[in-house]
């Protein structure tokens, strides 16, 4: 609408990943119903600049603004912004200036606040009417074209209504090819095994200690690096990150896809992944894990840094993980603290997605948490509130036994505090190997 296209910040948030090179979608088209009010607000209250879609002037994205009763020229108009999308591959929008005839819902009376402008409604005719008489006069159709059409709208109207009565929804009806076989909460899931063999361990641990000769990373890079290779020869003392690497290593080897996306991932906050390495001569960057095995696509393996954004990024990586439940999907917070701004996603979607809308997402969210951060706002994930979300009994504590496992795939989210590399490896190797997918949020260490 065009109170919340020019009001909410998510807006923005959104358009400025359209060019970004992990996020793009190779151009999207946004539609505008623009009703000029915002429930009871008025334009002039509701934003500052003359059109409810001058957001998208930021990215010189082609604005289109139509009328609404004019039906052709709105076709016209949605006919343009596709070639548009088609041909430049960026954003386009479409400001369909139209009106609420009756309100903003079934028990709201518009003329409380806007009285003027629903006297005019009131006396204005629809967009229908507007349409009949414009093919009644230009001789396209007749009256009984017209009276056959209705007849025949109204009765397909009738037979879906009456046979929504009786009508069931299935969990199928909406899934994917790729989300067939997986189980709902009330099919019970097998404990599914997370371990991987020490000779492939050494294997993906040794490709992914490998930064090319005559490549030049900084040094405390390389002695990062030379420490992991160790690590993977001795299987002694493995951090935080190189733990985080081989899950990644032994999934991709597997044949998922990972991604791995938020604010400065690629080095990671605290400095403890360094998945990109740069040269320090050249700038040329490296990242060993596009090459764990021969002639690897560079698509199963991305980390990218994102643009300043929470709720919008969120939201990217929740879409994106819901498509294809075979990848491993992962948003990392900067600071646990700030997930705060994107608590719409939790809250909305993670939380209470598959309840409302039948879908699952595996989505991972890593949150940075501890008093070894740097105080205020950049110290707790807070964890109680993720806690309260989680399930309607938080105080039982499913074991394996089968029927309190199941309480596993009927809560709303997993939220998991890992005390050693170990246990991180196996969780984010879990999220793929279950039959069944649950969001995962991680209370993740700093050091």
């Amino acid at each position: 609408g065009d109170g919340s296209f020019a009001g909410q910040g998510v807006v923005y948030e959104t358009l400025h990943l359209s060019a970004l090179p992990n996020y793009t979608t190779g151009g999207t088209i946004h539609i505008v119903l623009n009703n000029q009010v915002a429930f009871t607000t008025d334009p002039t209250c509701g934003r500052s600049s003359q059109y409810c879609t001058d957001v998208a002037k930021a990215l010189d994205a082609p604005i289109f603004h139509v009328n609404g009763d004019d039906v052709e020229a709105v076709v016209h108009a949605c006919e343009l912004a596709a070639e548009w999308r088609q041909t430049f591959h960026s954003d386009v929008v479409v400001d369909l200036v139209c009106y609420r005839r009756f309100g903003h819902n079934e028990i709201d009376e518009p003329s409380f606040t806007q009285p003027k402008m629903y006297k005019v409604i009131r006396n204005h005719p629809s967009t229908l009417e507007i349409y009949q008489k414009k093919l009644l006069e230009t001789g396209e159709l007749t009256q009984g074209d017209i009276d056959k059409i209705h007849t025949k709208v109204t009765s397909i109207l009738n037979e879906e209504f009456q046979a929504s009565k009786d009508y069931i929804p299935k969990r199928r009806d909406w899934l994917s090819a790729y989300w067939l076989g997986f189980k709902s909460p009330e099919q019970l899931s097998r404990v599914r095994n997370t371990g991987v063999k020490p000779e492939i361990l050494k294997t993906v641990g040794k490709a992914i200690t490998t930064i090319p000769e005559n490549f030049t990373p900084h040094k405390a890079v390389k002695r990062i690096y030379e420490q992991r290779a160790q690590m993977i020869e001795t299987g002694e003392d493995i951090d935080w990150g190189f733990g985080e690497a081989l899950a990644f290593a032994t999934l991709l080897v597997e044949g998922n896809h990972v991604r791995l996306s938020g604010q400065d991932v690629e080095r990671g906050t605290f400095s403890h992944r360094h998945s990109v390495v740069h040269d320090q001569t050249t700038g040329e960057k490296y990242c060993p894990l596009d090459h764990v095995i021969m002639n690897q696509n560079e698509e199963m393996f991305t980390v990218s840094n994102s643009s300043l954004s929470e709720f919008a990024v969120l939201g990217f990586e929740l879409g994106y993980s819901m498509e294809n439940p075979n990848s491993l999907i992962i948003w990392e917070a900067q600071f646990g603290d700030f997930a705060n701004g994107a608590h719409v996603i939790f809250d909305n979607f993670l939380a209470s997605g598959e309840s409302k809308w039948l879908r699952q997402t595996g989505l991972v969210v890593l949150l940075p948490h501890g008093y070894d951060g740097q105080g205020p706002e950049h110290s707790s994930a807070r964890l109680e509130r993720f806690l309260q979300m989680a399930d309607d009994n938080p105080y039982i504590i499913p074991e394996m036994d089968p029927t309190l496992r199941k309480q596993i795939q009927e809560c709303n989210l997993q939220i998991v505090n890992v005390t050693t590399p170990a246990n991180f490896f196996h969780v984010l190797r879990r999220q793929i190997h279950r039959e069944f997918r649950k969001p995962l949020i991680v209370m993740s260490p700093k050091n």
